[in-house]
């Protein structure tokens, strides 16, 4: 069942009554007008009456007077329409619409609970949050039911929109839209009733529309009857329309609002983990960073430590272990401090790092602590990576790369040295597992690969066909492809638009085909620098290291540069540029040209990099030149390695997300004869960060429209790691998948109450702004009674407009006629 706006109205009992009424002019002049008729006829008809009579006996006469009055006063009742009219009415309630914030900022503290304003700071009480007051204040003190003897409260929530009628609250009696559960005994209904509110003023919308929100329920219930519109908020609207245009319409409507602030006043301080990355996957042995961002809200600096924590995935918590700490400072101009660690780790397994953060002053109290910590997770493993590598000659970045895959304990790499024929095959050495003298020529072959690095490649050596395959890989198969521009063959994607189609739609950028055509070449006198976009800078894969080990992206301010790059006339759209040449004299009209791009192309993706110069790295150290490329890679292949179960593929729309925010789930499943899966649906189970089951949804239902596809939405309710695991029927193998949640900043970044906003919302409405702890003493006497009786049923029946009454009129007029016949008169 559900309520609509006009459910909130409630009706006492019926009354009807009858009265009745004649037909009278409604003015003095029309009533003077009336008689004076009525006495000019009735003169008239007496005195000829009369006078026709003169020479009669008495009674004849008196006979024919009363014949004719009688006539005359049934022609003045026909005249005067008396009528009987029946009605039934009954009183239509005053109206009061409840509206209570149920955004994220409303599970803060109601107070400031400072230590400097706490009478007991050795013995802190219980924090009591916004919700907790609204609720104490509003529904557990009785306040709402003493407003519902005079009026029908119907209660709304709303976060970034409007939600309701929740329940209509009349005479202290409370009907829900979605009643609770129901109970044997009194003390288990109100359990079920108080679990109920509970389940409806739950702060977890992410963030405020108010303005919005007032609007549009005005535009609802706005009317006679509607005594006032409270809404119960902290009053920062972070989203949707300006609060002054809903107040402008409640002046055009009369409504009356009447706003009550929750929560301090004050700026709140808070500190919080803003950010923590690790790759998805790294090989045993192979350093990598954690990197973790701490940011703060308040106008003086914050200093504490960051503690860094281990354990694996799949237990229970035990084997937890501080493994890190570092300072962090946060400083006056609230510019966030990255802190990173450096990991190795050498034992293959699923790994959870957990970040917690530390206020060095300890005795002051933040607006929330539950976003002080953060996780992520990291797969270490010793599966090798399998990398094809293709170059059309012997350059000196194509060798260097060569040798470093080769020697690298974690990657397995096959090599395509274009120059090399068949018949000349023996009689060269190359440092890789495989030398191969042509493109794989079968989907099974190619699908032994992750990744494909090729520098400056000519694609016309491969058939259509294969073009084709590797165009599929990467869409379909989530292959990785990184394509190093260069001038001998890179102008033929551009020459050769049509032919090299497939290829040209993988490049994240579209090369200059006048440039191909004129066969100009850029002169290489001078290095220019990489510029790192902000991008770039905030990818983990383009930090490299310097001779001591240190890995940050700053070095790359360090880094000479290169003497070219492929000239390029524009960016894919989707594509990401993360770095740009910075040669003035190839600046165009959209600024220096991009030498690092990426793009996802389906469930694959590819890299760009503008010349065959990233050797130039190892200036800084050779393994910075390695760090740069081992991390490329990974990076790339990162979609290809996760996808290991060639039965089944998990898909979340986010990695990260807000509470109550809806995660998408899509799961593509196939049987053991890699044909898709054809059942109704494939049970799933999801655990928080505690390791506790969420136990909605429980199963992923199929697509009627697409075999094999599988689907679920899911609603963290709370913040924290969630790892989604989906079992591929009739086989050992489970499908996994994680997703952060996390608190929405939008929430967070101005968290005291905006009183001036609340006040202004209710000005020239007839209403006030009240505080929450002065609401019961006050909000009674802000609504009126707006009760009005209401006609329902009404009935107006003429009385002279009857048979019977037809039949003495006719009777009178002829007995007249009878008797003035006997009597000869005319």
């Amino acid at each position: 069942m559900s309520l609509s706006p006009h459910r909130m109205i409630a009706q006492t009992a019926t009354e009807s009554f009858e009265s009745f009424e004649f037909s009278l002019p409604q003015t003095v002049t029309g009533l003077l007008l009336l008689a004076a008729g009525i006495v000019v006829v009735v003169g008239v008809s007496v005195r000829t009456s009369l006078r026709d009579t003169r020479f009669m006996r008495p009674p004849v006469r008196a006979a024919l007077l009363l014949f004719r009055t009688l006539v005359l006063i049934l022609i003045l009742v026909i005249i005067v329409n008396p009528s009987r009219r029946a009605q039934t009415t009954r009183i239509q309630q005053s109206r009061v619409a409840l509206m209570v914030d149920t955004s994220l900022s409303m599970a803060y503290p109601v107070e400031d609970h400072s230590p400097q304003e706490s009478s007991d700071a050795d013995q802190p009480g219980p924090v009591i949050t916004r919700a907790d007051a609204v609720r104490q204040v509003v529904f557990d003190s009785g306040l709402l039911s003493q407003l519902s003897r005079t009026h029908a409260v119907s209660v709304y929530t709303f976060g970034g929109q409007l939600k309701g009628p929740h329940a209509v609250v009349v005479e202290g009696r409370t009907e829900f839209a979605k009643p609770p559960k129901a109970a044997a005994t009194t003390t288990s209904r109100e359990n079920a009733v108080n679990e109920k509110w509970d389940h409806i003023l739950q702060p977890l919308d992410s963030e405020t529309r108010l303005g919005e929100v007032v609007h549009e329920l005005i535009g609802q219930l706005a009317g006679r009857t509607l005594s006032g519109v409270v809404v119960v908020t902290d009053g920062q609207s972070n989203a949707g329309l300006d609060p002054k245009i809903a107040r402008t319409r409640a002046e055009r409507s009369e409504t009356r609002l009447i706003t009550v602030g929750v929560g301090s006043p004050k700026p709140q301080v808070n500190v919080w983990v803003a950010g923590m990355q690790a790759p998805a996957d790294v090989h045993r042995g192979d350093p990598f960073d954690v990197s973790v961002v701490v940011q703060s809200n308040g106008a003086e600096p914050v200093s504490g430590i960051t503690k860094l924590y281990q354990q694996s995935v799949d237990g229970d918590g035990s084997d937890r272990r501080e493994v890190a700490k570092q300072r962090f400072v946060v400083g006056h101009d609230g510019l966030p401090d990255a802190v990173r660690f450096s990991r190795e780790i050498n034992v293959p397994g699923n790994y959870e790092f957990i970040a917690r953060i530390i206020p060095d002053d300890e005795s002051s109290t933040e607006l929330t602590t539950d976003d002080n910590v953060r996780q992520c997770q990291v797969d270490v493993t010793d599966r090798r990576m399998n990398v094809l590598l293709i170059s059309s000659g012997p350059m000196r970045d194509y060798r260097f790369l060569r040798n470093t895959l080769y020697r690298h304990t974690g990657i397995d790499s096959d090599v395509w040295l274009q120059t090399i024929t068949d018949d000349r095959v023996g009689m060269v050495s190359q440092e890789a597992r495989r030398l191969l003298t042509e493109f794989p020529r079968s989907a099974a072959k190619l699908a032994e690969y992750n990744v494909i690095v090729a520098f400056d490649p000519d694609w016309t050596r491969l058939s259509a066909e294969q073009r084709s395959l590797l165009n599929r890989w990467v869409h379909r198969d989530a292959g990785g492809l990184i394509v190093v521009a260069g001038e001998t063959h890179t102008p033929d994607i551009a020459l050769q638009a049509d032919e090299l189609r497939e290829i040209a739609v993988m490049y994240p950028v579209t090369l200059n085909r006048l440039i191909a055509e004129l066969r100009i070449s850029q002169g290489a006198g001078e290095a220019w620098p990489v510029l790192l976009t902000p991008e770039g800078r905030a990818s983990e894969y383009l930090r490299i290291a310097d001779a001591t080990g240190t890995a940050s992206t700053d070095l790359w301010e360090m880094f000479r540069g290169v003497f070219r790059s492929y000239p390029v006339r524009g960016v894919r759209d989707g594509a990401v540029v993360l770095a740009k040449y910075g040669n003035h004299r190839a600046k165009t009209q959209e600024g220096f040209p991009p030498f690092l791009a990426t793009q996802f192309y389906g469930a694959g993706r590819t890299f760009f990099i503008g010349s065959a110069e990233t050797w130039r790295l190892r200036e800084i150290s050779p393994e910075g030149h390695q760090r740069f490329w081992t991390s490329l890679i990974r990076e790339v292949g990162q979609a290809s390695r996760q996808r290991s179960n060639p039965r089944g593929l998990l898909l979340l729309d986010r990695t990260s997300g807000s509470p109550g925010q809806p995660v998408s789930i899509q799961a593509r499943l196939y049987d053991a004869r890699m044909e898709p899966l054809s059942v109704d649906s494939v049970p799933m189970s999801i655990v928080d960060s505690d390791g506790r089951p969420v136990p909605v949804p429980d199963r992923m239902r199929t697509d009627a429209r697409r075999a094999g596809r599988y689907s679920a939405v899911f609603r963290p309710a709370r913040q924290g790691n969630y790892r989604i695991s989906v079992p591929i029927p009739d086989s050992p193998d489970v499908l996994q998948a994680n997703i952060e949640v996390m608190l929405s900043r939008l929430e967070s970044e101005r968290s005291e109450q905006n009183v001036d906003l609340l006040q202004q919302l209710v000005a020239d409405t007839g209403g006030r702004y009240v505080p929450v702890s002065q609401l019961a003493e006050n909000l009674p006497d802000l609504l009126p009674d707006r009760s009005e009786p209401i006609v329902i049923d009404e009935q107006l029946q003429s009385l002279w407009d009857q048979s019977w009454l037809m039949y003495i009129l006719i009777a009178l007029l002829a007995a007249e006629w009878i008797l003035r016949r006997i009597m000869r008169l005319s």
